[in-house]
């Protein structure tokens, strides 16, 4: 049994395909791993959705912004200038799909394999612990039934750039922003939400992986998404990251997990 990882597909359902056929993908022993962002700016973002579906417990997907965005529109919210989302909401199945959507996590965890996979990184606060209870209180706002309103106040909210107080009621928010949109943040916990390619300009910012000290630096390694612009990211303690930029002309690339924290390269196509 191979345990295999995919970085943001964002409806490439092609190259996905055929990724999966150069290693021989075989979902009744192996396993695939979804980084976030399956869908969406892509042009089969339906087919894409609906083979993940398809594969059951041989698929662990968990969601990212593009996902979460796709719930709002379905919960009546607006869409995007470039989004290519439309086929999905005119679709037949779009309820089904929905809800299949919605009741995907935010992190997996394996024990087994001492990985960890969210869409786009974790605070540096927080342990692996931590991380779980955040994840576990959105997707029971996801999975209920105020899901809609929920999935309304993400868009084009200002998510708080520090972790608000317990009873806040905007700490969820911050906590989907934390795990489906980081990329640069301070040590103390500030986030910058607003750089998306080129380098910060704040001293004080660092990639979320690269601070001296990380509470989750021990439970796990993290595989994660969403950052096209620094591409492949193999040569970092704790962190994977497996964006390379398909849905913009790059590359979709697969990683096979192993034990302890250990990975391999295993195919890359355009």
């Amino acid at each position: 049994m191979a345990t295999y990882a995919v970085g943001d597909i964002q409806g490439c359902y092609r190259q996905l395909r055929k990724l999966l056929e150069k290693v021989g993908f075989d979902p009744c022993k192996d396993k695939l791993w979804c980084a976030g962002d399956m869908v969406n700016r892509g042009p089969d973002s339906l087919e894409t959705l609906r083979y993940l579906k398809s594969l059951g417990d041989a698929a662990i997907c968990v969601l990212g912004n593009h996902d979460l965005h796709l719930l709002e529109l379905a919960a009546g919210g607006e869409p995007y200038r470039r989004d290519t989302l439309q086929q999905v909401i005119e679709a037949p199945d779009c309820a089904e799909l929905i809800d299949w959507l919605r009741h995907q996590p935010l992190l997996h965890h394996s024990e087994r394999l001492g990985w960890c996979m969210v869409h786009a990184g974790l605070h540096p606060d927080w342990t692996l612990k931590k991380a779980k209870k955040r994840a576990a209180a959105i997707e029971l706002e996801l999975q209920g039934e105020g899901w809609r309103e929920f999935c309304r106040q993400l868009h084009h909210v200002k998510f708080p750039i520090k972790e608000p107080a317990r009873h806040d009621p905007t700490r969820l928010l911050f906590a989907a922003a934390v795990l489906t949109r980081t990329r640069y943040c301070t040590r103390d916990g500030y986030f910058n939400w607003d750089v998306r390619t080129g380098e910060s300009s704040n001293k004080k910012d660092k990639p979320w992986y690269n601070h001296a000290a990380l509470a989750w630096a021990g439970d796990c390694s993290v595989v994660y998404g969403h950052w096209a612009a620094k591409g492949l990211v193999k040569n970092q303690p704790h962190v994977l990251g497996l964006d390379t930029g398909c849905v913009w002309g790059a590359k979709l690339t697969l990683a096979k997990l192993k034990k302890g924290g250990e990975m391999k390269i295993v195919a890359q196509v355009s």
